[in-house]
C-alpha cells in the first residue's frame, strides 16, 4: 500500500470518528470524497447526505449537488425563493465515489449511457422510476427545473464531473481519457452548453484539499489609523475607511475569487444588477470629485481577537453581516488599482455573544424589506432551541455550517429545516408535507408556528431529531436494495412510523414524545416499520395504478391510508 493511501486510511477513520458516523468504509469513503471536493461551497453534512442517490438502479451515479449562485438547492419547493435572470449562475455537481484501487472506465460508461436517459427534458417522473431509482429521479428532476429557468432566463450553467477513488496517483489510459472526451461532448449536446469540467481525485487530491485548511485570520488594512472605541466590558469597535483596492484584496481568496465564506451570516445573498448594484457599480467605476463612502453607507464586519499594528488589523472568524451588495460590487467592478484614494467606510465589531450578533444582524438590515424566513434564526425561540440543544450535548445550527465550523460532529449538528422537518412529520402527522415542501415550513407563518411552539417541551424537539435521525441510519445500513430502493423517499415515513411501532401506538402525544425513551428505537423496531412501510407502499400501488414512488410521497392519500392501516396494527 502506497504512503498516499496509508496516510488517506487514517483521515478517513478521523473524519469518521470526529464526525461520530457509523456506516460502512465505502460510504465513509463517499462522504469524506464528497466533503474534500466540494469544500468550496461550504456545505453541511446534511447538504451532503441528502445529494447521495448511489444504489441500486443509480446509474452510475453517487451523487448530484444543485447550486444557484453558490446557493445548495435540495428540492423544487425552494425555487420560489429565486428569481432567475441573465445574470444567474446555476451549477450541477455529478459525482462518482468509488473506493477502488485505481481509475476504471465501467463508471464512465455508466455516465455515458445514463444521461441523454437522465436529462431527457420529454421523459415525465414515471417514465423515469422505470430506469432509475426514487433519490436520483428526484434531483435529476430538479436539474431540469433549474436548467430550464436558467436557460430562460439567459443565465449561465455549469456542469462538474468529478470521479474520486482510492488510487494513490491518477494513472490513466488513452481510452479513459477518451471517454472523458466522449462523455464531456455528449453533455455539451445534452445541455447545449459549454462550461463543462471533468475531475479526476486520487488519494493525492483528496489529501490535498484534507490539507487545505480556510484562512481563518484575514488583515484589513485601513487608509489611516482606525478609530478604536469600547463599550464596558461588552465590546470593542473599529472604525474607519478602507480603499477601494485594498477592500477587495481583503475579499479575495487564494484562487482569486470572493471569499464567499465571509458572507454566511448575512441574511441576502448578491441580488445582481438590481438598480441600487447597477448605482454602486457606476459610482466605482466611475472617477470623480466625490469619495466612495461619502455615497454608501459602508460595511458592517462581526470578528474575534483583534490585533491592530498602525493601520493594519488583524481579525478571526470574519463575518460580514452588512453591506454585502457593496462588497460583491467593490470585487466585481473594480480594477484593483491601488492609486485609486477612493475608500469605503468599515467598521468592525469585537463580539462573540451570538444574542447581540443576531441583534447586530438584524438591526443592521432592518432599513430594507427582509422576508421572515431569512431572520427566524434571530428569534427568541430558535435562540432558546440552540442553548437546550447544546446543554443535552448536540448542536443546534441556527445559521448554516457555525457548529461545522467548530469542528462539532455532523451526526450531532440538526438544522432549523431539519427539526421542522423531523416535527411536522412525527408531531403533526404529515410526512408527505414535510417532504414535499421544506422550504414552505419556515415561510408560511401558521405552520412556523405551529411547528416552533415556545409552550412545547423542548425535550420533545430535540427526540424528533434523534428519531429522525436514527432512523435515517439504520436505513443508510439496509442491506436489501429493493427495499432500500423503495424507501428511499420515505425516509420522514419511516421515522414517522417507527416512532409509532417503538410505542406500540397509532397516535402519539407531543408530551409522549418528550418523555420518548430512545433505546425503544432499536434495530428490529426500525426493521417492522421498514417491513409496514414496504407492504404499505405494494398494497397502496395495487389499487391506486398510476401512482409512483415519488408522488406518494408527497401525496396526503397515501399518508391517510398508513394511518388506516396503524388503526387496524394498533
Amino acid at each position: 500500500m502506497s504512503n498516499n493511501r496509508i496516510i488517506l486510511e487514517g483521515c478517513l477513520t478521523q473524519f469518521k470518528t470526529a464526525n461520530e458516523i457509523e456506516l460502512r468504509d465505502s460510504e465513509i469513503f463517499e462522504l469524506f470524497s464528497l466533503t474534500q471536493t466540494t469544500k468550496v461551497y461550504d456545505l453541511s453534512y446534511e447538504n451532503i447526505l441528502n445529494s447521495i442517490v448511489d444504489g441500486g438502479n443509480d446509474g452510475g451515479i453517487d451523487s448530484i449537488i444543485v447550486l444557484i449562485d453558490d446557493e445548495v438547492i435540495e428540492s423544487i419547493d425552494e425555487l420560489s425563493e429565486y428569481t432567475f435572470s441573465n445574470k444567474t449562475n446555476s451549477r450541477f455537481i455529478i459525482s462518482q465515489c468509488k473506493k477502488e484501487n485505481s481509475f476504471k472506465e465501467a463508471p464512465l460508461d455508466k455516465l455515458i449511457t445514463t444521461l441523454p436517459e437522465l436529462f431527457d427534458l420529454e421523459k415525465n417522473e414515471t417514465a423515469l422510476l422505470t430506469r432509475f431509482n426514487a433519490d436520483l429521479v428526484t434531483l435529476a428532476l430538479l436539474v431540469n427545473q433549474v436548467w430550464q429557468k436558467t436557460a430562460i432566463s439567459g443565465g449561465k450553467i455549469y456542469i462538474d464531473f468529478i470521479y474520486a477513488c482510492n488510487a494513490s496517483e491518477i494513472e490513466i489510459n488513452g481510452a479513459f481519457s477518451s471517454k472523458v472526451d466522449q462523455l464531456k461532448a455528449l453533455t455539451k449536446r445534452i445541455f447545449s452548453n459549454e462550461n463543462i469540467t471533468y475531475s479526476n481525485y486520487s488519494c493525492s487530491e483528496l489529501l490535498k484539499l484534507y490539507q487545505a485548511h480556510k484562512t481563518n485570520r484575514l488583515t484589513l488594512e485601513f487608509k489611516e489609523q482606525p478609530l478604536s472605541t469600547s463599550y464596558k466590558e461588552f465590546g470593542i469597535g473599529y472604525v474607519g475607511t478602507v480603499k477601494l483596492a485594498d477592500y477587495k484584496s481583503f475579499l479575495t481568496s487564494e484562487t482569486s475569487e470572493i471569499r464567499d465564506d465571509l458572507f454566511e451570516s448575512n441574511i441576502r445573498h448578491f441580488q445582481g444588477e438590481v438598480d441600487v448594484n447597477k448605482k454602486i457599480k457606476s459610482t466605482i467605476e466611475t472617477i470623480e470629485e466625490k469619495d466612495f463612502w461619502w455615497l454608501n453607507n459602508g460595511i458592517t464586519i462581526i470578528a474575534e481577537s483583534p490585533n491592530q499594528v498602525g493601520k493594519k488589523l488583524a481579525i478571526e472568524n470574519v463575518q460580514i453581516v452588512n453591506g454585502l451588495q457593496t462588497s460583491y460590487s467593490i470585487f466585481n467592478s473594480h480594477t484593483g488599482d491601488i492609486t485609486d484614494e477612493r475608500s469605503v467606510l468599515v467598521k468592525v465589531i469585537i463580539n462573540n455573544n451570538k444574542e447581540t450578533i443576531d441583534n447586530i444582524i438584524a438591526s443592521t438590515n432592518s432599513q430594507n424589506p427582509v422576508s421572515a424566513t431569512l431572520l427566524r434564526a434571530t428569534e427568541s425561540t430558535q435562540r432558546n432551541l440552540e442553548i437546550f440543544f447544546y446543554n443535552k450535548g448536540y448542536f443546534y445550527d441556527r445559521r448554516k455550517n457555525y457548529y461545522k465550523n467548530q469542528g462539532k460532529p455532523s451526526s450531532k449538528i440538526f438544522s432549523i429545516q431539519y427539526t421542522a422537518q423531523a416535527i411536522r412529520a412525527i408531531v403533526f402527522n404529515d410526512p408527505h408535507s414535510a417532504r414535499a415542501k421544506p422550504t414552505s415550513l419556515l415561510k408560511d407563518d401558521r405552520t412556523y408556528n405551529q411547528i416552533f411552539d415556545p409552550s412545547k417541551n423542548y425535550e420533545g424537539y430535540l427526540n424528533c431529531c434523534l428519531i429522525n435521525k436514527k432512523s435515517n441510519d439504520f436505513w443508510l445500513n439496509i442491506s436489501d436494495p429493493s427495499k432500500k430502493g423503495m424507501t428511499a423517499n420515505f425516509k420522514l415515513h419511516l421515522a414517522w412510523i417507527s416512532s409509532k411501532v417503538s410505542l406500540s401506538k397509532k397516535s402519539i402525544t407531543f408530551d409522549e414524545l418528550s418523555t420518548f425513551n430512545l433505546t425503544l428505537f432499536d434495530q428490529t423496531k426500525f426493521n417492522e416499520s421498514l417491513d409496514f412501510l414496504t407492504q404499505t407502499i405494494s398494497e397502496f400501488q395495487i389499487t391506486n395504478t398510476t401512482a409512483n414512488l415519488i408522488n406518494m410521497a408527497k401525496s396526503g392519500d397515501f399518508t391517510n391510508y398508513i394511518i388506516e392501516k396503524l388503526d387496524a396494527k394498533y
